[in-house]
């Protein structure tokens, strides 16, 4: 139920209890469309929030004040020709979703200032907040502003006459008698909720609805007008039970009464409307922001996939242009062996491949610019190169297929969080990466040290990853280390895992790293600051998980053990 004509009804009989005869000490503005005023009553104060959102267009009094905009042109302007004012009234106008807050300002000039009023129109998206003098009808100001080329019937600007918005030719709810009802209902061949909202006033598309929900089968005219009793009872401010309803975990409606359109629906109950109203429309806001922030994380992370993807592309291509490499060499040994046979500017020549098991013929190209021993040395050159690049293109590849693997258990953590705290807790990961700018930082990226593995680069390349903590540990052996990766632990000590990374599968690992490793996994245990610690390493094969599904805890077999002093040596780099 959104907020409808009965809801402003009740909220202005609530507010005539709270803020009439109340000064107002102060306006600010929460965003473009919304603002609170505080109000002094009877020595305590108390918040009206009025907002004209296109969607969520309501008023109602919350429980403290809430942080605006830190400059606010309108809200300025409120309050310099209304603060002290003493609200004199308030009323909604007709059955609309208009309200009117009557204000006499207060002044230290002996010329007593005119009257203002506050006009809250709540109306989609025509919604708008204005100021106006009430003697003269003039508009002062506006949340929105409204030109001719916005609305052809009226204009909301500072200076021109306020024009309330256009009425509508319908029954009045509380004086529409039996006869009356009963006769608009027979002119009908059939009746449905639309009929019942353009025919009376007050009555939104829910309350339309409520009436037929309460009407026995089959439905009758008489039937009808029970049901229709029923529903315009609650416009009785001392008959309402204020209530928020919830259906199937989603929150339906902030009502005055049950509804028999949502009977499976639970229900929380309230003492006032605006209680009702504030919690309902806080849930909503709520669920805004946890959906607002899972999109723009997703877009992000969504982002970031997507330029890891190509980068993989790339070094795929590129890896397979390394992998020629053994092509490069047996052509230059090829054109070493038959350099006798090369005529000077010949772009190309044939001779027998002595590498292959059949002797067949192999086509070497050759650059005319260039000598036959230079153009021998070029397809060495050409090997060299070819070798060195697979090497260190492998450990890219490996790199960007760590990189996606987290990006991957991010993405899924944001699926599976709930709150806007859980969300918040993965923005702060993630722009401690770099992948998120930082809003209180100017588009620079921050490293920083928590929610990222560390990485080492040992003196042989080999790229070596350590955990921080049991999460990491789990997710560092689940997802990222493949089999033909090495994992180093503290014997039988608490500490990091680490995991030397191993992407072209080398049957072994050079002893400079494997110490390296073992420092770094002895600088990150429970005994770092001894003399000697034990290290065990194993392939990551022969490692698995304990059984009960406890993040960070391992068992593992095929084991020897370094005795290292701990230390970290090498640069230390986010991964």
């Amino acid at each position: 139920m959104s907020f409808d004509s009965l809801a402003l009804h009740l909220v202005v009989h609530e507010l005539r209890d709270t803020v009439l005869n109340g000064t107002i000490r102060h306006v600010e503005q929460l965003n473009p469309h919304t603002i609170t005023i505080r109000v002094a009553h009877e020595r305590h104060n108390e918040y009206l929030l009025i907002s004209a959102h296109s969607v969520n267009a309501r008023t109602h009094l919350i429980k403290s004040r809430l942080k605006g905009q830190k400059r606010s042109h309108f809200a300025d302007f409120m309050l310099t020709h209304i603060g002290r004012a003493t609200i004199t009234a308030i009323e909604q106008v007709g059955w609309d979703r208009v309200l009117k807050i009557s204000l006499q300002p207060k002044s230290d000039d002996p010329i007593e200032p005119s009257p203002k009023a506050i006009i809250a129109e709540f109306m989609g998206k025509h919604s708008n907040i204005i100021l106006i003098d009430e003697e003269t009808g003039v508009i002062l100001e506006s949340i929105k502003h409204v030109d001719e080329t916005m609305s052809r019937y009226r204009e909301i600007l500072p200076g021109v006459t306020y024009t309330p918005p256009p009425q509508q030719d319908k029954l009045h709810p509380l004086t529409l008698t039996r006869e009356k009802f009963i006769s608009l209902i027979e002119s009908q061949e059939e009746v449905d909720w639309r009929f019942l909202f353009k025919q009376i006033d007050g009555l939104s598309p829910t309350l339309a609805k409520e009436i037929l929900a309460r009407t026995d089968e089959p439905v009758t005219a008489e039937g009808l007008w029970q049901a229709y009793q029923q529903v315009v009872a609650y416009f009785d401010s001392g008959h309402i039970t204020p209530q928020v309803l919830i259906d199937a975990n989603d929150i339906v409606a902030a009502t005055p009464m049950k509804l028999y359109q949502f009977p499976h629906a639970e229900s929380q109950s309230f003492e006032t409307m605006n209680e009702a109203l504030s919690y309902y429309y806080d849930t909503i806001a709520l669920k805004e922001a946890i959906r607002s922030e899972r999109q723009a994380l997703n877009q992000a992370l969504d982002k970031l996939m997507a330029t890891i993807e190509r980068k993989l592309v790339a070094l795929h291509q590129e890896l397979a242009n390394a992998e020629k490499a053994e092509d490069y060499r047996i052509k230059g040994e090829l054109l070493t062996a038959n350099l006798h046979r090369v005529n000077p500017r010949q772009t190309e020549i044939e001779v027998q491949n002595y590498y292959s098991p059949e002797l067949s013929s192999i086509q070497i190209e050759l650059n005319p610019e260039l000598s036959p021993p230079e153009n021998a040395q070029q397809y060495f050159k050409k090997y060299t190169k070819a070798k060195r690049g697979r090497s260190v293109i492998s450990q890219l590849i490996a790199d960007n297929e760590v990189e996606q693997t987290v990006m991957l258990n991010y993405a899924l953590q944001i699926e599976q969080a709930e709150t806007i705290e859980k969300l918040l807790a993965i923005r702060e990961e993630l722009v401690k990466r770099g992948w998120v700018k930082d809003g209180k930082q100017t588009g620079k990226k921050r490293k920083g040290t928590e929610g990222a593995f560390r990485k080492y680069t040992s003196p042989n390349g080999f790229q070596i990853y350590v955990g921080r903590n049991n999460k990491e540990n789990d997710l560092l052996l689940r997802q990222i280390a493949s089999g033909r990766d090495m994992w180093l632990h503290a014997k039988q000590i608490q500490g990091s895992h680490v995991i030397i990374r191993n992407p072209e599968n080398k049957p072994s690992m050079p002893m400079p790293t494997l110490l390296q490793a073992a420092q770094i996994a002895a600088a990150h245990s429970k005994a770092r600051h001894a003399s000697y610690v034990p290290v065990d390493y194993t392939w990551v094969r022969y490692v698995t998980k304990r059984k009960g599904n406890v993040a960070g805890f391992v068992h593992y077999t095929h084991e020897k053990t370094l005795y290292v002093e701990p230390g970290r040596p090498g640069k230390e780099r986010e991964a």
